[in-house]
């Protein structure tokens, strides 16, 4: 019985490797794709589509948003990749990742950005993204309700 136990358990550590090991390779070739569109940013050839309004006129704000869809992906690759990794071997490595993107996510065109590309990330890593940019975005000041605004006093009117 130890025998097939450890052989599972040796069977789903080759899994793991293997399924790591295409990530990767796909990874690499998307990182590769993603610096063709950050040097022909003027074609439409990425998540930031050439007919948003707000982005046809400002060459620059389309390059820095492939740029930010590159470091999304660097980001990606690295949360999936210590996500199975030992807890302390996360703290060592993976709390030098988070420091930097939470310092990156505090700007608003990266919190667009990933607005804009999000659907094309990894779930886990969309709602991990989502998380902490709920952390650490502005938080907008909460109403006044109506009631705790005065009513206007009315004014006499001045009879001449």
């Amino acid at each position: 019985a130890a025998a097939l136990i450890e052989f599972l358990k040796a069977r789903k550590a080759d899994l793991l490797a293997s399924e790591h090991k295409i990530y990767d390779e796909l990874d690499n070739r998307f990182f590769e794709y993603q610096k063709l569109a950050l040097e022909y940013y003027d074609l439409d050839i990425l998540d930031v589509p050439n007919n948003d309004p707000s982005l046809a006129f400002d060459k620059k704000r389309k390059q820095e948003m492939v740029a930010y869809a590159i470091l999304f992906s660097l980001f990606e690759r690295a949360y999936l990749m210590f996500s199975h990794q030992a807890e302390a071997f996360q703290q060592r490595q993976w709390s030098g990742w988070k420091h930097f993107l939470n310092d990156f996510l505090r700007r608003e065109t990266v919190r667009t950005a990933w607005q804009l590309g999000k659907g094309t990330y990894d779930t886990g890593f969309q709602a991990f993204m989502d998380g902490k940019i709920a952390e650490i975005a502005p938080k907008a000041p909460p109403p006044v309700p109506a009631a705790a605004i005065p009513a206007p006093v009315p004014v006499p009117a001045v009879v001449a």
